[in-house]
């Protein structure tokens, strides 16, 4: 089905009726329909408008369930749910996009550079293919206008969702008045009260007008940068998609530019002295030479020379150590700000491990299926005032959880309104994530959604807890006689103040290491220690965070996630012993030999916040939030951007890192438009979107300044110098992992190569051995068995063909095993054929043994009475090695695969489905081979246990008809550890 419509850049959609005031009793108002029954003049108003009942559309079928339990509407049907006052269905996501090239013009069929720039005059939509039948039956009700008065966008609060429900109301040709639900919970109140005060669809204009914006600048980017450097690429041998876009392109040029920043990076050998001093009381405490100028030695040499001129100082009783000064400063740490996704997803990945889009399907389903959690994809950290008021009974909720009761006992009833927490003018079109009011059973959810739901819990209590006091306290002591000519240390070296908030993650062009220095100051050297003590805990015991009774420094967080220079981790820090300013001191002292450190890679925490300030390096949090709207992509979209660059090949997992792989390098070297790859230039639409939002610029303005651009950059691509490194240009997607060194094994031109490259790994699988050609399934089962099936197809130098099995060794070099057990003597196969180890007379033996066995037609089992004509027919040799090679790739993926419920049984397979090898001792991990309608390969299998979900794919839920859509892991789903869930596309 394919149905297209025009959109104008100034389509507004009919007016919607004026808001109505809420009634006393937001209940039934809400079960009438949305209309006050003494309200004037309603009957004649609802038959001008043609209907009675009121058609409410969802996102998801989840939420519609939701809704019709609030509305009393019985959820039943396949389509849609019918009451007496309220009719609700649901988009599945996006049912409608923006049309295909060629559906605006034919000559844009073809991907040809002398068709560039497309740049529609207007913008036609598309219906999409994932799931037809409804939006048949979506269509079908928006355009029923004499049964309906009006319809209701219940679609997810927020941009995304906006643009959802108004491409499908605008491919309908619909007419009715709109009305806007807008909520940020899913709980029954929230979505009571929401019904309760539904506000006219014309208030979020100017959200569809940046919703538009975004999407159409992504179509015009996207696909004419994709276009043009592909066909660019083409003039020069390459024969791939250089997939484009208008965030993700940026995002991978931050990675390119880091990895560059390590690969070029030359550390350098300096030296540091340190002291161990002793009291007379025998108290001991180390000190790290410092002087004005710096506290890193460029030799070995000159480090020697200070311990020995420390060393004769201290024997010397007018120049032995002494305290020269003890400062101690008060300081304290207020609680951290509440979540918003990208904050979340940056400390679930420091804490756990989870990648930024699992954070972000964990908080989903505790949003939409548990109702224990807010709105999730949100961009602010704090809470409206009007919330205060439902604070109570989210603390109630909260007091029956035994992990948390001790905590809400100890917040003041009224609870207090921090202005930390609670303020207005840094809302935006929803608050901080936060637990609903809903009682949840934390025994219910599975384990990593309650690491998510404890971690949000532990931030939201914090918040009305104290401050953290703590006495820093820094210590100089002087080594040798006082002199004028060099100052004392306690103006240039004053205690540590703590880092909140910041995103600790500095660029390679903002680092700039300590001096080092090429000679020795004149004397007296100075040794400065630290010290922290924690007086007041305050917020820091309900995140678990304890002070160390051993060393009086503050150990990691627990559970609240509160670590790193985000999250508040403390510096550590020794426990000094009491001293007083002129007290005598013994000294020994020793260098220690370091090198200087290249930037950190980024992990996806990190890449997290790059993205969100565009690059830009922020320690503080309150810089951090006046860049917030020039971010790369928005808290909603920057998990899926990071998910695409791994999908098409242009990054890779390594471990928490994320690192660009040759392919991704390749591309962002060779892009001829740097503005393409540009993180501040996308920030700065990204900021021109939020403005749009708020009525400060005109949509015209953006997509005119969008055009302009591609028109520029199209042409600077047809005129500029192109060039691609051949030896990198792999295929999007990988084919395995390194045996050798763990890293993605990726698709080039000639072989199958590992992307750490051929220096410090070289593993390479050719893609014809022997005259056979070597399929990525074929070399997938190699990289994961270590060795195929037998094989025909081979032939030798001779041209006389033979059977064997490739073994992969530990050495990476690929040999043959004949039939008969034997090994190519450990030489390397290659595309000329079996190596010939002398003597060959064996070897020729077994070869011809195996052709004459190839011959020889396989022998069908006698057929069952009741078979089929078709499975009398005797398999031929190439079905039954496909066979055999798809059971030894299955039975490889199995191998590796870890039980996600118990995380240490392995996955088997059993009659009905696959489970826990340790099912005996209780473990209840179980998929079935049929789920939700659709047989599941091993393939899908290893998608849902390492990924948490499967691709989208076409599925039968209930029986019913094909639904696009994917499974999600869910240990405690009924019927098997797997759900299915209808896709929301990208």
């Amino acid at each position: 089905m394919r149905s297209e419509t025009v959109v104008t850049g100034h389509y507004r959609p009919t007016p919607s009726p004026p808001a109505r005031k809420p009634t006393s009793d937001p209940a039934s108002r809400t079960a009438r329909g949305g209309a006050d029954p003494g309200e004037p003049g309603r009957e004649s108003r609802d038959r001008s408008r043609g209907g009675s009942q009121t058609l409410v559309i969802a996102e998801k079928p989840s939420v519609a369930r939701d809704l019709a339990r609030v509305l009393g509407v019985t959820p039943k049907g396949r389509t849609h749910f019918e009451g007496a006052t309220h009719v609700i269905t649901w988009c599945v996501g996006h049912l409608v996009s923006l049309a295909e090239p060629a559906a605006h013009d034919s000559a844009w069929k073809t991907w040809r550079l002398d068709a560039l720039p497309m740049i529609p005059p207007r913008f036609r939509l598309a219906a999409r293919s994932n799931a037809p039948e409804q939006l048949r039956a979506v269509r079908d009700l928006l355009q029923d206008r004499r049964r309906f008065r009006g319809v209701v966008n219940a679609c997810d609060a927020g941009r995304e969702g906006e643009l959802i429900f108004r491409y499908v109301y605008e491919l309908s040709a619909s007419t009715l008045p709109i009305e806007r639900l807008w909520v940020s919970s899913l709980t029954d109140e929230a979505i009571t009260k929401g019904f309760a005060r539904l506000e006219p669809g014309s208030k979020y204009d100017r959200l569809a007008d940046a919703a538009r914006c975004r999407d159409e600048a992504d179509w015009l980017v996207g696909l004419n940068a994709t276009r043009a450097v592909t066909a660019r690429a083409q003039t020069v041998g390459e024969r791939r998609v250089y997939s484009l876009g208008r965030v993700q392109t940026p995002t991978l040029a931050l990675v390119v530019t880091r990895d560059e920043a390590i690969r070029g990076f030359v550390p350098k050998d300096f030296w540091q002295v340190s002291g161990g001093f002793t009291t007379a009381r025998g108290q001991r405490f180390d000190a790290l030479w410092t002087h004005a100028t710096g506290a890193r030695l460029s030799t070995e040499s000159l480090a020697n020379a200070l311990c020995s001129r420390c060393a004769t100082a201290a024997r010397d009783e007018a120049q032995r150590p002494i305290v020269e000064s003890v400062a101690t400063r008060r300081t304290r740490e207020p609680p951290p700000l509440l979540f918003d996704l990208t904050s979340l997803q940056r400390t679930a990945n420091k804490r756990f491990g989870f990648s930024a889009q699992r954070t972000l399907d964990l908080a989903q389903a505790l949003y939409e299926r548990h109702k224990a959690l807010t709105y999730p994809r949100t961009d602010s950290r704090h809470l409206p005032k009007d919330l205060h008021g439902e604070v109570s009974a989210m603390l109630s909720s909260l007091s029956a959880i035994a992990d948390y009761a001790p905590f809400v006992r100890a917040v003041a009833s009224p609870p207090p309104m921090p202005r930390r927490m609670f303020d207005d003018a840094r809302v935006s079109d929803h608050h901080a994530i936060v637990p609903t009011g809903r009682k949840v059973d934390p025994s219910a959810l599975a384990p990593d959604e309650r690491k998510l739901y404890d971690l949000v819990v532990r931030r939201f209590l914090a918040g009305f807890f104290a401050d953290a006091e703590f006495d820093d306290t820094t210590v100089v002591v002087r080594v040798g006689a006082a002199s004028a000519s060099a100052p004392p240390l306690s103006a240039i070296a004053p205690p540590p103040t703590p880092k909140t908030q910041g995103t600790g993650d500095k660029s390679a062009s903002a680092r700039e290491e300590p001096k080092i220095l090429e000679a020795l100051p004149a004397p007296p050297d100075r040794f400065v220690a630290r010290g922290r003590v924690r007086i007041e805990a305050g917020w820091q015991t309900v995140a678990g965070i304890e002070a160390d009774e051993g060393d009086g420094t503050s150990a990691r967080p627990r559970s609240d996630g509160a670590e790193g220079n985000d999250e508040s981790e403390l510096e550590r820090t020794q426990m000094l012993p009491r001293l007083v300013q002129g007290e005598a001191l013994d000294g020994r002292f020793e260098s220690k030999k370091k090198q200087t450190r290249p930037p950190p890679r980024y992990s996806e925490a990190t890449l997290l916040s790059a993205m969100e300030s565009a690059g830009k390096s922020l320690e503080d949090d309150a810089l951090r939030a006046a860049m917030r709207e020039r971010g790369l992509g928005t808290p909603a979209t920057r998990a899926s951007t990071i998910e695409t660059l791994i999908d098409r090949g242009y990054v890779r997992r390594d471990r928490r890192n994320i690192v660009a792989t040759p392919m991704g390098t390749s591309l962002i070297k060779a892009l001829p438009v740097a503005e393409l790859a540009s993180a501040e230039l996308t920030g700065e639409w990204e900021a021109r979107l939020s403005r749009i939002e708020r009525g400060e610029e005109s949509r015209v303005a953006f997509m005119n300044d969008i055009g302009a651009f591609v028109r520029g950059a199209i042409d600077a691509v047809k005129k500029a110098p192109f060039s691609l490194t051949s030896d990198t240009t792999a295929t999007s997607q990988p084919i395995g992992r390194c045996p050798r060194c763990g890293n993605t094994v990726v698709d080039r031109t000639g072989d199958y190569a590992c992307a750490l490259g051929p220096g410090p790994c070289g593993l390479s699988i050719p893609k014809k051995i022997a005259s056979r050609l070597i399929s990525p399934e074929l070399a997938a089962v190699l990289l994961r068995a270590k060795k195929t099936v037998m094989l025909r197809g081979f032939k030798s130098r001779a041209g006389k063909s033979f059977v064997a099995s490739l073994v992969l060794g530990d050495d990476g070099k690929i040999t043959f095993e004949f039939e008969s057990g034997a090994r190519s003597a450990g030489e390397t196969a290659s595309n000329e054929g079996p190596p010939r180890p002398a003597p060959l007379r064996r070897e020729r033996a077994e070869m011809s043994a195996a052709r004459d066995a190839s011959r020889e037609p396989p022998r069908p089992k006698a057929p069952a009475a009741t078979a089929s004509a078709k499975s009398k027919r005797p398999s031929s040799p190439e079905a039954t090695e496909r066979d055999a090679l798809k059971r030894a790739a299955d039975k490889a993926v199995l191998e590796t695969l870890t039980c996600p419920r118990c995380n240490s049984g392995r996955i088997v397979q059993g009659n009905r489905g696959w489970g826990c090898a340790r099912w005996k001792d209780g473990c209840t991990f179980v998929v079935w081979f049929e789920t939700a309608g659709r047989k599941l390969s091993v393939s899908q299998l290893e998608q849902l246990v390492a990924k948490g979900r499967t691709r989208s794919s076409a599925f039968r839920p209930g029986n019913g008809p094909p639904v696009k859509g994917k499974l999600v892991l869910d240990l405690d789903a009924k019927g098997g550890s797997a759900r299915f869930e209808p896709s929301d596309a990208e």
